[in-house]
């Protein structure tokens, strides 16, 4: 009995130290600053290396993609002013990112010895059809 016992103990306290290790994971990956492009340049020195999301509007004759090498290479602007940040994606370009004015979410790290967001996620978030217009009643 008293084996038994050690047992379910241990799996009680592997289960306890799993469930911890996920929540601060899940704190990690959720505690990630979410900037606009003139924000992020403006907290360069704080963030070093740090992960982030930037949202910005796509500049579509900036796309450049290499389907050999599975790289994505664009231009977004900050949606409230002029500001642009060029991103480097690798993988397979999401669905819709060549329609005018969507916003992007690229998440990654901005690397200054290039001067490119190196992204490794993209969200393209497409202009709402559904929003009320300007004097609709």
């Amino acid at each position: 009995m008293k084996g038994r016992s050690k047992a379910v103990l241990f799996s009680g306290l592997l289960l306890v130290a799993s469930f911890i290790y996920l929540v601060f994971l899940g704190m990690k990956e959720g505690g990630m600053y979410y900037l606009e492009v003139s924000e992020l340049y403006g907290r360069l020195d704080e963030l070093g290396q740090r992960k982030v999301r930037v949202n910005g509007e796509m500049i579509p004759e900036s796309l450049k993609y290499g389907p050999d090498r599975l790289t994505l290479t664009f231009s977004m602007k900050d949606v409230k002013g002029g500001e642009r940040l060029e991103v480097l994606y690798r993988g397979t370009p999401p669905d819709l990112i060549d329609q005018e004015g969507v916003t992007i979410v690229a998440e990654g790290v901005y690397n200054r010895r290039t001067g490119v967001f190196e992204a490794g996620k993209l969200l393209v978030k497409c202009p709402s059809k559904y929003e009320k217009k300007e004097g609709a009643g």
